[in-house]
C-alpha cells in the first residue's frame, strides 16, 4: 500500500501518515523516497493499539464545586 492508500484506510491525512512513517509510529519502509505499507502489518498494529488498555483521565469531582464552605 501507499501514502494515500494508507490514509484512506485509516481515515487519516497523508501528512500525518507521512509523520507517523517518518517517526516509526506506523509499521512502514522506504523504497527509494517513496514510503510503502503492507496491510497485514498495519491490520496487526491496530489490533495491537486496540489491546492497549486506555487509562483513564483524571476527573474532577464537580459536586462541591461552588459551595462554600460550612
Amino acid at each position: 500500500m501507499n501514502v494515500h492508500e494508507v490514509a484512506r484506510y485509516l481515515r487519516l491525512s497523508e501528512a500525518k501518515i507521512y509523520r507517523m512513517a517518518k517517526a516509526g509510529t506506523i509499521p512502514a519502509f522506504q523504497v527509494g523516497r517513496s514510503w510503502r505499507f503492507r496491510k497485514d502489518l498495519i491490520d496487526d498494529w491496530i489490533v495491537r493499539l486496540s489491546a492497549v488498555p486506555v487509562v483513564a483521565a483524571h476527573v474532577e469531582d464537580k459536586s462541591a464545586a461552588g459551595r462554600l464552605p460550612h
